[in-house]
């Protein structure tokens, strides 16, 4: 199953079993209607909120904002961009369910702005997709991993004397870091 598919089946099935706080997606811009139309095909019971300029009214952004507890009540999903997340405040004062981050590649640069806000958004638990979680370095690897379980890696500085460390003659050996995160990601091969 596709990544989409499976976080909408997952928020399903939390609603089934009652849970009622929602939770967060963010997205590129790009993939908002993606996400409208796979939600609307495959799990037409979640009530979701797009939170973005092209979908509400700016009023009405307005008056999420000015009472989030009282307006997201009711809603299982809101889908919201990285833009947007980086510059919204009120997203890291709710505590979310879920924070869930689609093309999760995009917080790899641990410095970037919209890296640092989406950090700070408080949720039960945090999901990362992505189809490329290393692109270049394995920095990238790092800041994913301090999105979703801060502190297992270390600190930036940690992590990149670990990978250090598992260079010997000139040849890499990631097994002891392939060890370590395995238990964290779910692959299709």
């Amino acid at each position: 199953l596709g990544k989409t598919l499976q976080i909408l089946a997952m928020l399903a099935h939390q609603s089934a079993l009652g849970h009622s706080d929602p939770s967060l997606l963010v997205v590129p811009a790009s993939l908002l209607g993606n996400w409208r139309t796979e939600a609307r095909k495959f799990a037409p019971g979640l009530r979701l909120l797009f939170y973005h300029p092209s979908e509400i009214s700016k009023k009405e952004m307005q008056g999420i904002q000015s009472s989030p507890e009282e307006t997201l009540n009711g809603y299982h999903l809101v889908v919201t961009t990285y833009a947007l997340a980086s510059r919204t405040a009120w997203l890291k004062d709710y505590h979310w369910q879920f924070v869930i981050l689609d093309e999760a590649q995009a917080i790899k640069n641990h410095a970037a702005k919209q890296t640092r806000a989406v950090k700070k958004i408080p949720a039960k638990a945090r999901i990362a997709l992505t189809g490329t979680p290393i692109e270049n370095r394995l920095g990238d690897l790092w800041s994913l991993f301090d999105f979703l379980n801060p502190g297992l890696l270390g600190s930036s500085k940690k992590f990149q004397s670990f990978v250090n460390s598992l260079e010997k003659d000139g040849i890499r050996s990631f097994g002891p870091l392939r060890k370590l995160v395995s238990p964290y990601i779910l692959r299709r091969l």
